[in-house]
């Protein structure tokens, strides 16, 4: 095939999915890498006495983003079609061409130039936005270890950690696949809710099995054990959940991630100490809006200490609940069960129930067109543009007319893989040399179970939430107007930061006019009444704080272990150690959660805590909206332009100082 009529190659402006071929990646690939070395060389000889933005920066720039999309549109289609051929083009390219962009990200001579303009004169008058980027470029060379004295030893040591991290997730995911149980008798999943039962009848079916197959995700550790009627199947995915990837449980040993562990904390703690940094946490934290370990230790102990207030009731309501119900010392397993009979006797409804009036396809239009209200833009779906599965929908967002950005919605969770809700990026909004805008895209990714049969998606709250936590992330990457790849999209931001956008927009599900006007029953279509929305948020509020001592225990946690580690302490010593802090959880001898733990290894290594602090200021934000009007246009505006438009060119709190200045105590906003 002539290399011209290859689609990869093609000028565009949302990738052509319909058209890509297996075999269009291997030769696409060598033509970019030959045009980006050329590139490089043009830009190294030209600006070698004069580095300047434009041939410098936004010459490198357009590099790395064709880079990027091509790495997405790659990953994308390998990990979504199956066949040899996509195998092998994953083979073929991914390695290669991972290597060319961390060989750009350690080239001495691109270092140099960038630090070259960063130090001159004209560099002092630039704008915020262009000075904050050079600065995370040249904070990435040295985290590549350009400049050090013994950069081979930092890069070699990046190379473990990114080894570490992969093998972490090899053995975590084989530790999953490796337990399900078959049953023959559905009275034993009594209690389970019907979709979930309905869920497991179609994976026994998919494996060739009779009956239902129950796996071992988090889905299904939650679902088991706060509505499986058998204790002891309770039980037996308790212990195999706790203990995954450990020597312990039902695979003891088998896929052990404790000397995993143990090395890849000993191979940060060394990369950051090389760096000059005092520890992992302190390397992890400086690009993020705290200032440090320390401030962040101290601000997760306040949390702490006043929940902790609160949890003694839980307690004791749950123990006298659990007493009349029968039973005598409670058990870990017990408690997530205890606590949801509960909820529903006090309050009358369940999660369950409450998902009859949110069906997917009407809730996430309604949601679509509350978003776009309150920030001011129309987001119209795209149906006949083709993607990489047709269950994949695209969405163009457009102000006055105009495109601004995309965001394709991929609902369903795929059972050949292991998978979360979350959102990716396919590009960053960028103005190019020329002048010509380039559209971001973002990807939600909701993880949703399929659909069986012709009954409709329903959505729990937690479901609910976690969709409208995404659609925050899409569109805080696609409202931006930073000009620039590094301070524009959702992936270059802090941690914290990036939280902020998902966490404010979970604030509408705990509001009763805003669940009101998303519901439509999916039988009658009528709304879900006020005093039964009313009642979901007393079952909320119910016994939740299991849920928040977990989530405090985990970032407690995760900060001790990246903030002391090599001070002789096991990953396990020092859980134990928070759980003591922390308290109230129940637990078992051979409990092994930091085996388990797949944020130490996504990305969110020392950075557990953002999801807390981003939920303080989310809280802070809402209020404004409390006061003005949930739905009100005028303080969604403000929010838009000054929380989302900056991208990472100012700190988060400045533009949370911004928002509540536009924002008069009268509860409209300034002119």
């Amino acid at each position: 095939m002539p290399l011209a009529d290859n689609p990869l190659l093609q000028a565009y402006d949302l990738p052509p999915f319909a058209h890509i071929e297996a075999r269009h990646f291997a030769p696409a690939l060598d033509r970019i890498l030959a045009d980006s070395r050329a590139q490089v060389a043009h830009v190294i000889q030209t600006q070698a006495v004069f580095p300047t933005w434009d041939d410098l920066v936004l010459a490198m720039d357009e590099v790395h983003a064709r880079l990027k999309t091509f790495g997405y549109v790659l990953d994308r289609l390998t990990s979504t079609r199956t066949g040899s051929d996509w195998a092998q083009a994953s083979l073929d390219c991914s390695d290669r061409l991972q290597d060319f962009q961390r060989s750009l990200d350690e080239h001495p001579g691109l270092f140099q130039l960038y630090q070259r303009l960063a130090d001159s004169q004209i560099a002092q008058h630039f704008a915020p936005a262009r000075k904050r980027t050079l600065e995370k470029i040249l904070r990435r060379f040295r985290l590549g270890g350009s400049g050090h004295p013994s950069q081979a030893e930092v890069k070699d040591l990046a190379l473990r950690i990114q080894g570490g991290r992969y093998l972490f997730m090899e053995h975590l995911q084989e530790a999953n696949k490796a337990w399900s149980q078959v049953f023959d008798d559905e009275t034993a999943l009594n209690g389970l809710p019907a979709a979930f039962r309905q869920r497991m009848a179609d994976l026994a079916r998919e494996q060739g099995h009779k009956g239902w197959l129950l796996t071992l995700d988090e889905t299904s550790f939650r679902t088991v054990t706060r509505h499986a009627d058998d204790r002891l199947l309770r039980q037996r995915v308790y212990i195999a959940y706790s203990t995954r990837a450990s020597d312990q449980g039902p695979q003891a040993g088998q896929f052990d991630n404790g000397e995993v562990l143990r090395q890849l904390l000993r191979d940060r703690h060394q990369y950051a100490r090389l760096l000059g940094y005092a520890s992992y946490a302190h390397l992890a934290i400086e690009p993020e809006q705290a200032q440090s370990p320390e401030q962040v230790l101290s601000f997760l102990r306040r949390q702490l200490a006043r929940q902790k207030k609160t949890w003694p009731q839980d307690t004791e309501q749950l123990k006298a609940f659990a007493s009349a119900q029968g039973y005598g010392a409670l058990q870990p397993w017990d408690y997530p069960y205890l606590a949801e009979k509960l909820r529903r006797q006090a309050t009358g409804v369940s999660e369950q129930s409450i998902s009859a009036w949110f069906t997917l396809a009407t809730t996430f239009a309604r949601m679509r067109q509350i978003a776009g209200e309150l920030l001011g833009v129309e987001i119209i779906e795209r149906p006949e543009v083709a993607s990489w599965d047709a269950q994949v929908c695209l969405f163009e967002v457009r102000e006055w007319g105009e495109t601004i950005g995309y965001f394709y919605f991929d609902p369903f969770e795929d059972p050949s893989e292991e998978g979360f809700p979350q959102t990716t990026t396919l590009r960053n909004r960028r103005i190019t040399a020329e002048g010509r805008p380039r559209h971001p895209i973002a990807v939600l990714h909701g993880w949703l179970p399929r659909p069986s049969g012709k009954q409709p998606v329903l959505l729990d709250h937690r479901q609910l939430r976690i969709l409208f936590h995404e659609l925050g992330h899409c569109l805080h990457h696609i409202l931006t107007r930073a000009e620039y790849r590094d301070v524009s999209g959702i992936t270059e931001l802090s941690r914290d930061t990036a939280e902020f956008a998902g966490v404010l927009f979970e604030q509408w599900c705990f509001s009763i006019p805003c669940l009101i006007r998303l519901s439509s029953h999916h039988q009658t279509g009528a709304p879900l009444p006020e005093n039964i929305a009313d009642q979901l948020l007393d079952y909320l509020d119910t016994q939740a704080s299991w849920e928040q001592a977990a989530s405090l225990r985990e970032a407690l946690f995760d900060l001790e272990l990246h903030r002391n580690d090599g001070d002789g302490r096991s990953a396990q010593e020092i859980f134990d150690q928070v759980s003591a802090q922390v308290g109230h959880l129940p637990a078992f001898a051979d409990e092994r959660w930091p085996n388990g733990l797949d944020y130490m290894v996504t990305g969110y290594a020392a950075g557990i805590y953002a999801y807390a602090w981003s939920r303080q200021l989310a809280h802070t934000v809402f209020e404004v909206f409390r006061r003005n009007g949930l739905f009100d246009r005028r303080t969604g505006r403000a929010l838009r332009e000054t929380l989302f438009g900056p991208g990472d060119s100012r700190p988060l709190a400045a533009s949370i100082a911004a928002f509540r200045q536009a924002c008069d105590q009268r509860g409209g906003v300034t002119a």
